[in-house]
């Protein structure tokens, strides 16, 4: 007469168990960013627990520097990630490092956007019109906005860490445009307002 007990306990306890299991999954969003731990590291994916019930696998590519050299990583290691899709052909999550990154960057940009705060970018080339500029990602700097005069050799910036507000983005089109010269103006009228401040007669 005891087994049929323990055989319905066992029931109630797989049947909580799978609820338990349904709600996660419930909970899971596809195209949000996520914190999941590293479990195991292949020369070719990362196997990336995010706390549901099946593992999401990366690309071992996606771990690498700007010059393409593989960033150390290892099992335990915390990673933000992307969740592109809820399961694969193989039951796996399939999630992004990159694409969470760049979810965080224009998360930034916009933030730096709407409180007009200045941000450092590095420029990568000269290109129409202007130069291009890595802030996180790609932005464009018009030839206008780079001084506070005229610049006919724009070729010179190359390489340059400058100082720039964003002053147009837009997330749909992934359109973000910088200003150099509006961080130069301000601080122009802060030294002209200090120099205004100290003038006295005679000096």
């Amino acid at each position: 007469i005891a087994s049929p007990v323990i055989e319905d306990s066992e029931e109630l306890d797989y049947e909580t168990m799978m609820e338990a299991y349904d709600k996660s999954f419930q909970n899971l969003v596809e195209g949000e960013v996520v914190t999941g731990t590293i479990l195991k590291v292949t020369d070719s994916q990362v196997v990336v627990d995010v706390g549901f019930k099946s593992e999401g696998l990366i690309s071992r590519h996606e771990f690498c520097d700007e010059s393409g050299n593989p960033a150390e990583v290892k099992p335990g290691d915390q990673v933000e990630v992307l969740l592109e899709r809820t399961e694969d052909r193989r039951g796996h999550l399939v999630l992004s490092r990159r694409k969470a990154q760049r979810v965080k960057v224009w998360d930034v940009i916009e933030e730096a956007y709407n409180d007009q705060a200045i941000i450092t970018g590095r420029v990568i080339e000269r290109i129409k019109g202007g130069l291009s500029v890595d802030v996180g990602i790609k932005a464009f700097l018009p030839g206008s906005q780079v001084d506070l005069h005229p610049t006919r050799n724009l070729d010179n910036w190359c390489g340059e860490e400058i100082s720039v507000r964003v002053i147009k983005v837009s997330k749909r089109r992934g359109n973000i445009v910088l200003s150099r010269k509006s961080v130069l103006e301000d601080e122009h009228f802060r030294l002209k307002e200090d120099t205004l401040k100290n003038l006295e007669e005679g000096k």
